[in-house]
């Protein structure tokens, strides 16, 4: 779903169909309050800010003071002209709320013919009981730009990176993908398909990093149908299955408040998955998390001063001679170089280093 600009906060697609009863369901953007006068219609589609300033969801933006976006879907059980009456009674409406419709972004059409709404394809076609239904499809364009964001994750330049920091990127942005698509019409054919090309992204982008054959990364890193190391491993699309519904029931908001209550702060809390600002894999220290899994395999989680033993998160790889001594940066990140310390250890040990760095300067 395209965000829209904010000189047109309020965006509205209308569907037509002959004898069409059926719902589509989609949750807004990002909630911020609901208004409607006990409306059952409006209660569901309007909303405004509240006097508060409203941060928009695009990176590197300016925040916008009383300003938001809205997509929503209204259905017409009658003909396109009905479409248009109600087109135009819905402008008027926003009209007086000091909302403004976008023109360029309203369309109206037979839900036969299909349209994308929140980053969904939804259309009406023949079920498997020879009854026409609505089904929602993952649109063509996410599966490009999954595609797109695993090819940049995995690319040959980036193969100075950590595999665990890499796997672990990879699974967070595979997992949120897989959750926001595994309610659509049979999900499993895409995830199927794109977990046997990331397969072989991840493979030969481990052959490149090591500059090992196929036969040797299969043979060091291959885990059951994917790859992975001692402590991490790379989840497959296919391994998310899929959920037929998002929502079980369409509360009355008459007789069932107390549930559409629930629903509304259920709605609050999810947000549309997004492509923005999504963590490739990149480290401020290269391979920092291989080495941490090294020296833990080597020493375990034993501080090197104290010698008490501490659970895993709770302790410290540290340098035991400072990087800044070292010509050849590289160097200090050698195995022989590192040791383990828990936190008030390293803490003493950081305020040392820092009182012998102020005398050398």
């Amino acid at each position: 779903m395209a965000a829209g600009g904010f000189d047109t906060p309020v965006h509205l697609r209308m569907l037509c169909e002959e004898g069409c009863r059926t719902a589509v369901l989609g949750k807004t953007e990002r909630t911020v309050g609901w208004e409607g006068d006990g409306d059952p219609i409006m209660t569901g589609l309007v909303r405004h800010c509240k006097g508060k300033p409203a941060a928009t969801d695009r990176p590197r933006l300016p925040s916008l003071s009383h300003s938001f976006t809205l997509d929503f879907v209204v259905l017409c059980n009658g003909t396109k002209a009905d479409a248009q009456n109600m087109k135009e009674e819905l402008r008027g409406l926003l009209d007086n709320m000091g909302l403004k419709l976008s023109e360029e972004k309203t369309k109206i059409t037979h839900i036969t013919e299909g349209f994308t709404f929140l980053g969904y394809w939804v259309e009406r076609s023949i079920g498997a009981g020879g009854k026409m239904v609505p089904k929602v499809y993952i649109p063509d364009s996410a599966i490009k730009k999954f595609r797109a964001k695993t090819h940049e994750m995995l690319a040959p330049n980036r193969t100075n990176e950590a595999v665990n920091v890499k796997i672990l990127a990879l699974n967070r942005f595979i997992g949120g993908w897989c959750q926001y698509y595994r309610c659509t019409t049979s999900p499993s054919l895409v995830f199927q398909k794109l977990s046997n090309e990331l397969y072989w992204q991840m493979a030969h982008w481990l052959g490149k990093k090591y500059k090992l054959s196929m036969p040797k990364v299969m043979q060091r890193y291959k885990v059951e149908r994917s790859f992975g190391t001692k402590s991490r491993k790379l989840v497959r699309p296919d391994e998310y299955k899929a959920k037929k519904r998002l929502m079980k029931t369409w509360h009355n908001p008459y007789t069932e408040k107390e549930d559409v209550e629930r629903e509304k702060d259920w709605i609050k809390r999810e947000s549309l998955f997004t492509y923005n600002r999504i963590w490739i894999g990149h480290e401020r220290r290269q391979e920092g998390m291989d080495i941490r899994e090294e020296v833990l395999l080597r020493d375990g989680p034993i501080c090197a001063v104290c010698q008490k033993t501490f659970h895993p998160s709770e302790v410290q790889v540290d340098h035991i001679k400072l990087r800044i001594r070292f010509k050849h940066p590289a160097d200090a990140d050698l195995l022989d170089n590192q040791q383990v310390l828990c936190t008030e250890c390293h803490r003493a040990k950081t305020k040392a280093d820092l009182k012998v760095l102020s005398r050398m300067r």
